[in-house]
């Protein structure tokens, strides 16, 4: 396998850490979603509980394609009203996420999107997971352990931010096919399936 550096951007509810984290074991490869988190935490000095509550939040700041570029590098310090910590934030971790993609040859990242920070990666694999609304209720429920009565709320919240979040820090649409490699629909192949797919992608290049 040539070194190959995966995204894959997902639905809430859709399965895609459960196949990062197969591809992951499979390939033989790091994985970095929630380790991302406590990363970011760290080099923010924030908590992991608010970096958790915002890192998928939009803000109404100035911070579209500067923000991954490195043009721009705001200073952020505790107690300034002037600050915006949520692009603090996203600037901090699409770094970590560049810094990441040089240190392993090969690797995967799951969310925060990683496919347009590392876009200018010529082995950038990007991957997008879908799934119906029905299956993706079913899953939060059996899998999160979601209120049943608040899991058709929960799922939508979670798209809604992600959506937010990524269209407002790329320009770009969340999940519109043209900017993945590949779209799969796990409510249609099912979790196994998905994954066997990707990785026989994976293995092949």
């Amino acid at each position: 396998m040539n070194p190959i550096i995966i995204t894959i951007s997902r639905e809430y509810g859709s399965g895609g850490h459960e196949i990062a984290a197969q591809l992951s074991e499979r390939l033989g490869i790091p994985l970095y979603d929630r380790k991302l988190v406590d990363l970011t935490a760290d080099r923010c000095g924030f908590s992991t509980q608010f970096i958790q509550e915002t890192e998928e939040r939009m803000t109404t700041s100035f911070l579209f394609n500067i923000a991954v570029t490195g043009a721009y590098s705001p200073v952020y310090h505790q107690g300034d009203v002037h600050a915006v910590p949520q692009d603090y934030v996203f600037l901090t971790q699409s770094k970590i996420i560049k810094s990441l993609a040089e240190e392993h040859p090969s690797v995967i990242f799951v969310g925060r999107c990683a496919d347009y920070v590392l876009r200018e990666q010529p082995n950038l694999f990007s991957v997008f997971i879908t799934a119906n609304r029905e299956f993706r209720i079913k899953r939060a429920i059996e899998e999160y352990g979601v209120n049943p009565d608040k899991a058709g709320a929960i799922v939508s919240k979670h798209d809604r931010l992600r959506r937010r979040h990524y269209n407002y820090y790329t320009g770009l649409d969340w999940g519109h096919r043209s900017n993945y490699h590949l779209v799969l629909n796990t409510g249609k192949l099912g979790l196994v399936s998905a994954t066997d797919i990707l990785y026989g992608i994976i293995k092949g290049s």
